[in-house]
């Protein structure tokens, strides 16, 4: 069962809808998650929940136990970082005052952010008028500050897999610009274009689908 939501609405004005860990101000982008899993015992009181970032969320559930590197988030650390964060919003609140809102989201939220815009891209039909090509810049981000480490295996393969099927499509459209409108070549590239478009689509599909799951597992945002 999920938090009782008047209590996760009192929670996320407790803790000004900042993340418990890293302080980020979250807006909706927040996650109530277990501090200790429903897996192991826990239970759905609000005691054992903690407001947390896509990004932290991601580093709590990501860890690796058969190839461990770095500290696990333990269960009381967790609940060391809530009573922590709560005690300095109640106690010193004008910090939150003037504290800046960093208006760039996490590499995770782009990232999904990203899959949606290139779902978009992939579900147009008329493939001899594409417009643009699939998108990679939060991609890369989320690979360069490590956050699709973070991820689990089949999520992790899932998204490179579905980036590099991208990335063949992309080559394919770019391939048309070389040959006459008219031309044979230029037919075959937009044949190929469409193959790898359609391989695209349904990788792309299957990775957000899943990195969603992974986020809102075990955890409950409070959401209808």
């Amino acid at each position: 069962m999920p938090f009782p939501r008047d209590q996760v609405s009192a929670l996320l004005a407790e803790c000004h809808r900042r993340c418990c860990i890293c302080h980020r101000f979250c807006g909706v982008k927040i996650e109530t998650d277990h501090i200790s899993p429903t897996e192991d015992g826990g239970t759905d009181d609000i005691e054992n929940a903690i407001p947390v970032c896509f990004e932290c969320h991601a580093e709590i559930h990501g860890y690796n136990d058969k190839h461990p590197r770095g500290r696990k988030f333990l269960p009381q650390e967790l609940q060391f970082h809530k009573k922590q964060w709560l005690r300095i919003c109640a106690e010193r609140p004008d910090m939150l005052v003037g504290a800046i809102r960093d208006a760039d989201v996490g590499p995770i939220q782009a990232l999904i952010d990203e899959l949606d815009f290139n779902a978009t891209v992939a579900d147009v039909k008329d493939f001899k008028n594409q417009g643009c090509k699939f998108h990679e810049q939060q991609f890369l981000r989320a690979i360069h500050e490590g956050s699709i480490s973070l991820l689990q295996d089949n999520i992790r393969k899932l998204l490179l897999e579905a980036y590099r099927r991208m990335g063949a499509a992309n080559a394919a459209l770019e391939s048309r610009s070389f040959h006459p409108m008219s031309g044979e070549a230029w037919a075959q590239a937009t044949n190929e274009a469409q193959r790898c478009m359609i391989e695209a689509r349904e990788k792309i599909t299957a990775a957000r689908a899943e990195l969603l799951r992974f986020l809102s597992n075990g955890s409950n945002s409070g959401g209808s």
